[in-house]
């Protein structure tokens, strides 16, 4: 499994498999984990009204991908790499359709943050 934190403590690794320097990256990371929330409470609105809420948000069970940060390695790898979507799931852990379920939900939050700070 690839490691964010080794990453993140070689400069040179981390602009290779996510095109940021670490300073960069960490930086991303808070707006990005503030549009993730943003989202996160819009769904659960959403699926609220329509009734189909089971549980309360932060309820059920915890991803591989349990930190922002960690989201936002993944989607940042997959743009920069551009692996196959089994290849992605193999280096994060995921089942291969998991990872593709990621990409769908991140690409457009990664989007967002890339729109407020342009």
């Amino acid at each position: 499994m690839i490691s964010l934190k080794r990453a993140l403590n070689n400069d040179r690794v981390m602009r290779a498999i996510s095109g940021l320097s670490p300073s960069e990256f960490n930086h991303l990371a808070k707006s990005f984990g503030q549009e993730i929330e943003i989202e996160g409470l819009i769904r659960y609105e959403k699926e609220f009204e329509q009734g189909n809420r089971e549980r309360k948000p932060g309820g059920g069970r915890i991803g591989n991908l349990s930190s922002v940060a960690e989201k936002m390695f993944l989607i940042l790898t997959y743009f920069k790499c551009y692996p196959t979507l089994d290849v992605l799931g193999l280096l994060f852990d995921l089942d291969g359709s998991n990872a593709c379920r990621n990409v769908q939900k991140l690409t457009p939050i990664l989007e967002q943050c890339g729109e407020e700070t342009a």
